[in-house]
């Protein structure tokens, strides 16, 4: 099986800290190479450091009940790194700008309906990469439900129906179930069409606040782990290097 994980190790600083960030596939098959490699990379951390450590995770918090192996097919590499900091009584911390907020700057940007409908399919596209634990209909009617949580900011009803009309004025006559598909329009890399350009202006408004905490996390002499999609990694890691570059002892 390919491991489509990417590591990046930086520091020390001149006080000591490190940062080791590690760019996941976003996977929940323990089969899956990233997860001993996450492991091994997690425990070079600990040994690396001593106190003042931080881990940062994409997902939010919940509890990592079971195994290795049986949160990693809960919660992918989001459970698996929340499962390894609390094996050490660390609590990961959830790396995310505030989700309606995201949801106010994009609407300001593009027509709401286009935004509920970029990020359902950006969930839909991530369906693919797991291992199978529901059907597509499912899933759809899942990402939907996820999404109606913020009709407040919308203004609109979110549901179903709305969502396959949505899909089918943009793209009349494409199938909905196409993985290609749903991976080429959620590209924050291409600027094919409205949806990707929604996609990208959120990763980078995620991007953004990510690279904030980091400072953060330094300015307070912390040692810090995070785990996120690799694509995050791929686009933050020239402003991670010129970060550290430029940290200098008091």
């Amino acid at each position: 099986m390919e491991n489509n994980s990417y590591i990046l190790k930086l520091g020390p600083t001149p006080d000591g800290q490190v940062l080791y960030f590690f760019g996941a596939q976003h996977s929940n098959n323990p089969a899956n190479p990233q997860f001993a490699k996450l492991k091994d990379f997690w425990n070079e951390f600990l040994s690396t450091t001593q106190k003042s450590r931080t881990v940062f995770t994409e997902g939010i918090y919940k509890e990592a009940l079971g195994t290795y192996e049986e949160v990693i097919q809960q919660r992918g590499e989001v459970g698996a790194a929340q499962w390894l900091a609390k094996q050490e009584g660390i609590e990961a911390v959830y790396l995310e700008p505030d989700d309606s907020e995201q949801r106010k700057v994009l609407g300001g940007m593009f027509d709401l309906d286009i935004v509920a409908y970029a990020l359902i399919v950006q969930n839909l596209a991530a369906w693919f990469h797991h291992a199978r634990q529901s059907s597509f209909t499912e899933a759809v009617e899942r990402s939907v439900k996820r999404e109606a949580k913020f009709t407040e900011i919308y203004g609109f009803t979110l549901n179903t129906s709305w969502f396959h009309d949505q899909h089918e004025k943009l793209f009349d006559g494409q199938p909905l179930e196409d993985e290609n598909f749903l991976n080429r329009i959620s590209d924050p890399r291409r600027d094919d069409t409205v949806v990707n350009k929604v996609i990208a202006n959120r990763t980078k408004i995620r991007n953004d606040y990510i690279l904030t905490k980091i400072r953060g996390a330094l300015d307070s002499r912390e040692n810090i782990f995070i785990v996120y999609g690799r694509g995050h990694l791929t686009a933050l890691e020239p402003k991670l290097r010129a970060l550290f570059v430029h940290i200098s002892p008091d």
